[in-house]
């Protein structure tokens, strides 16, 4: 039987979101597996990635626990750098400190 595993993700914003996001900064550190891109470019001119949103990338990741898969996936997350950026520390927080349930 395979063990259940909880996964858990955080997600990078761009300065100022949800107004009009700031697009066009160098993203690095987002080449790694887990980091899932939404608000990224990657123009043919020099190959960096930029950010193009304001919901720019989210870190997945998966543990033998919430609270692992949420550790993991913060450090997705705090390992990319885009300067102005922000991200919620918040995500599954809740769960873990028994506010609320997850079902199974």
């Amino acid at each position: 039987m395979a063990r259940r595993q909880r996964r858990d993700r955080g997600a990078r914003l761009r300065g100022r979101y949800p107004d009009a996001p700031r697009t066009g900064d160098v993203i690095t550190g987002a080449d790694r597996l887990g980091i899932i891109h939404a608000g990224t470019a990657r123009p043919a001119s020099d190959g960096a990635l930029l950010s193009a949103g304001g919901r720019v990338l989210c870190g997945t990741a998966t543990g033998p626990d919430l609270a692992s898969a949420r550790d993991a996936a913060y450090a997705l997350v705090d390992g990319v750098g885009l300067a102005g950026s922000q991200h919620r520390i918040d995500i599954a927080a809740a769960a873990i400190e028994g506010r609320i349930t997850i079902p199974g």
